[in-house]
């Protein structure tokens, strides 16, 4: 079975665990995010031989995320130039699950909650 996670599942997945751990972190950078991706993906492939799963991003779908979903995240460029997402003010977790997590398998729910952003 072939699971696609997409860019926008590991930045809602990230975003959603960093605000119930209380974090104060409202920026996440592209580079942190594609090593998180990674990770989920390496766990999902590793827990069962019968999936293959794949982490689907670009620069365009990075850069798209706060065009698409411009209720939820800004655009961040830090003064060095990293790039990356800043959640906006006032987002709570259930409305990140609500319009992003609702509709991903239970395999792929799994994996976001047994790898984890932070540390």
């Amino acid at each position: 079975m072939y699971l696609y996670i997409e860019i926008v599942d590991v930045v809602a997945n990230a975003f959603i665990e960093l605000l119930k751990k209380k974090s104060p972190k409202r920026i996440l950078l592209f580079s942190e995010l594609d090593a998180y991706g990674a990770r989920v993906i390496e766990y999902l492939n590793n827990k069962d031989d019968d999936i293959h799963a794949v982490y689907v991003v670009s620069q365009e779908s990075q850069y798209s995320i706060c065009a698409d979903y411009s209720d939820f995240f800004l655009e961040y460029e830090g003064e060095t130039g990293e790039r990356g997402i800043e959640l906006k003010e006032g987002v709570e977790p259930m409305a990140i699950w609500d319009r992003f997590c609702t509709a991903l398998s239970l395999k792929v729910i799994m994996a976001f909650k047994g790898v984890s952003i932070v540390g």
